[in-house]
């Protein structure tokens, strides 16, 4: 399903690129259309579907380089769409690919500057905007990932995985009110979204309101994830009143 949704994403910017006439506005749409296919696919975008604005010679490079991406051959993909950029310096889709192979391969920094320069390109691309703030989340870079989630919700008030990291950021610079705002947003665009209930109840917690967290926790339990059980027996069923108040575990970041 990773793969298959990464292709999607690959398909909708090639299908951009290979028809200069259409505008700024219709690229929004093929990746607006992309992005909102089921949420649990973010984590790998469709990169055989992206698109080159080369010639044809370059296109076989973008399209290599996609498929070995694609394929999960993060470190060759990389080399072959890196020599694409040499001849296309100005190909917004053709940084994102790179940017996003970097991101799996947690080189979180350089995927930052590819995912800065696709959108230095293009402001409107939604994928960019949303593995930016995902790979500033992995470096703890809270204030930026703040930023970048909160573009990808101005475009996409539906994208429930903005608000969920977008969530996650704001519990990391410890403003837990509003983080429960954003779990709440999340859990309201997809009611079966385990880790939102997990980490919402995370903040309630840190906010005080330990019967709240205890009952997202349990709802986290009955959609099996196991990751609220530690918490809620420790918790909720224990002697909470003598537990100093620390941290529960959270459910990182931008896969669903």
């Amino acid at each position: 399903m990773r793969k298959s949704f990464f292709l999607l994403i690959v398909s909708s910017l090639l299908l951009f690129s290979c028809n200069n006439t259409k505008t700024a506005s219709t690229e929004q749409e093929l990746t607006k259309a992309a992005t909102k296919q089921p949420a649990r696919n973010m984590d790998h975008p469709d990169i055989n579907n992206l698109a080159p604005s080369a010639q044809d010679e370059s296109k076989d490079l973008f399209t290599k380089a996609a498929t070995l991406i694609g394929l999960e051959n993060y470190s060759e993909g990389i080399v072959l769409i890196s020599q694409y950029l040499e001849k296309n310096p100005k190909d917004a889709n053709a940084y994102f690919v790179r940017g996003f192979a970097e991101d799996q391969l947690k080189l979180y920094e350089d995927a930052i500057k590819d995912f800065k320069q696709a959108l230095d390109l293009n402001p409107n691309h939604t994928h960019a905007k949303m593995y930016k703030g995902h790979a500033h989340l992995m470096q703890k870079q809270f204030p930026n990932a703040i930023e970048s989630f909160t573009r990808v919700i101005k475009d996409e008030e539906d994208n429930m995985l903005a608000y969920y990291n977008r969530g996650l950021a704001l519990s990391g610079i410890e403003k837990y009110k509003e983080a429960v705002t954003d779990f709440t947003s999340a859990i309201k665009l997809d009611t079966t979204y385990a880790p939102a209930y997990n980490n919402r109840g995370n903040a309630n917690f840190m906010a005080g309101e330990g019967d709240a967290a205890c009952r997202d926790w349990k709802k986290s339990i009955r959609l099996g994830n196991q990751a609220s059980e530690a918490a809620y027996k420790h918790y909720c069923e224990g002697d909470k009143a003598k537990t100093p108040p620390q941290q529960p575990t959270t459910t990182s970041a931008i896969k669903k």
